[in-house]
């Protein structure tokens, strides 16, 4: 049975997902700051598991995007204009690595998990072809 390189990227994301949900970004060698991430819930009112999830679920979405690109690239098509605009949409709303434990606002988590899944399902679509 041949093993198909974009479904093993998000079986692997998916797997990051879980593990990023449940031990955070420290995981990823980043200090998540649970003060802030504290204060962070209390002014805006999402509870802290769901706070983790869409954060989880956020950076593996964005993992995921960015192994499509480089398989893209690798397969020769088109990928660089998305990875700029999906990785700079994504840092902002995220606030990059040393902000991915805080929150500006609560909206911004879930805005950074839709943007990192419309590029990563886009890019699929470009490597289906």
């Amino acid at each position: 049975m041949r093993r198909d390189p974009i479904a093993l990227v998000w079986l692997a994301g998916l797997g990051l997902a879980v593990l990023l949900t449940v031990y955070g970004p420290s995981v990823l060698g980043f200090d998540p700051g649970p003060i802030l991430d504290r204060i962070g819930l209390a002014l805006h009112g999402l509870s802290e598991p769901a706070l983790r999830m869409i954060r989880g679920f956020a950076i593996a979405a964005f993992a995921v995007f960015v192994v499509l690109c480089v398989l893209a690239r690798r397969r020769g098509r088109p990928a660089m204009a998305m990875a700029i605009v999906v990785s700079l949409l994504f840092v902002i709303l995220a606030g990059g690595p040393d902000g991915w434990s805080t929150n500006l606002h609560a909206a911004h988590w879930p805005a950074a998990l839709l943007v990192s899944l419309v590029g990563a399902l886009l890019m699929t679509g470009r490597l289906r072809r």
